[in-house]
């Protein structure tokens, strides 16, 4: 069965902002390659969006709220609506899932 993928606001943003500061860092070529590695990472949850895992942060909540995949240094937050795989965020790994849901007001 796939699911339909769609990046929420805060998610697109993300990505954007990601791009934006590698690329005034000087690498332009590497801030493009890295947004195309994301965005196909989250394309593909199409067809299989069980496959990331809870991130540990929130294991132990009564209802998983978002699962997790790793691209590089970066963490695609994402949970399954239906037919949909909604795009929550993608956030450097080394910040709190926890305090970015709470953030954007989604936990």
């Amino acid at each position: 069965m796939t699911h339909a993928v769609v990046f929420s606001t805060g998610a697109r943003q993300d990505l954007f902002k990601i791009y934006r500061y590698i690329k005034n860092a000087g690498r332009p070529e590497t801030a493009r390659d890295l947004v195309q590695q994301m965005t196909e990472a989250c394309e593909s949850l199409s067809e299989s969006p069980e496959r990331g895992h809870v991130p540990v942060e929130l294991e132990g909540l009564s209802t998983p709220i978002c699962r997790q995949l790793i691209i590089k240094n970066y963490r695609i937050i994402y949970k399954t609506i239906g037919q949909a795989v909604v795009i929550l965020g993608i956030v450097d790994g080394r910040r709190s899932i926890r305090e970015v849901m709470q953030q954007r007001l989604l936990i």
